[in-house]
């Protein structure tokens, strides 16, 4: 089903109009399907986006100034999500040993059982599957063109 039969819109402006409109719909839809699957875990968006970025970090760790440069959403607050993630178990801090005013985040054994499960779900691939290899590529290619552009 196209975008006007989804929202029940005759025509748009222009084919930029309808793009931006496209974006935001199917952003929203995603959004809410890979919600669902969190919820179950019991963690946000924002928390499994942290959790991600932490595994990404390795054995070093990663300090919270890092994960807000990294994270997805970049009106979230990092510090304060860590302070939750750390409270339900999921991660920890460690002062940096030559500078006592770093704090370095690493994932518990919860936290790696947790986002281990999210990955072997394969939840936000999956949502993908009905996408070809080299569409995936070309939408990457034109989304990253498109990021430039703003």
């Amino acid at each position: 089903m196209n975008l006007e039969q989804e929202i029940k819109q005759k025509a748009f402006r222009s084919e930029q109009s309808k793009l931006i409109v496209n974006l935001i719909y199917t952003y929203n839809q995603l959004k809410s399907r890979i919600a669902i699957v969190l919820k179950d875990e019991g963690v946000t968006m924002q928390q499994y986006n942290v959790l991600r970025i932490v595994n990404g970090s390795g054995e070093e760790g990663i300090t919270t100034s890092e994960i807000r440069e990294r994270m997805l959403d970049k009106m979230s607050d990092a510090s304060r999500m860590v302070d939750r993630l750390e409270s339900m178990g999921f991660v920890t801090k460690q002062r940096d040993r030559n500078d006592r005013r770093i704090l370095h985040i690493f994932l518990t054994e919860r936290g790696k059982t947790l986002v281990q499960r999210l990955m072997e779900r394969e939840t936000i691939d999956q949502l993908a599957h009905g996408v070809e290899e080299e569409s995936a590529q070309q939408l990457n290619e034109l989304l990253d063109a498109f990021r430039a552009s703003l």
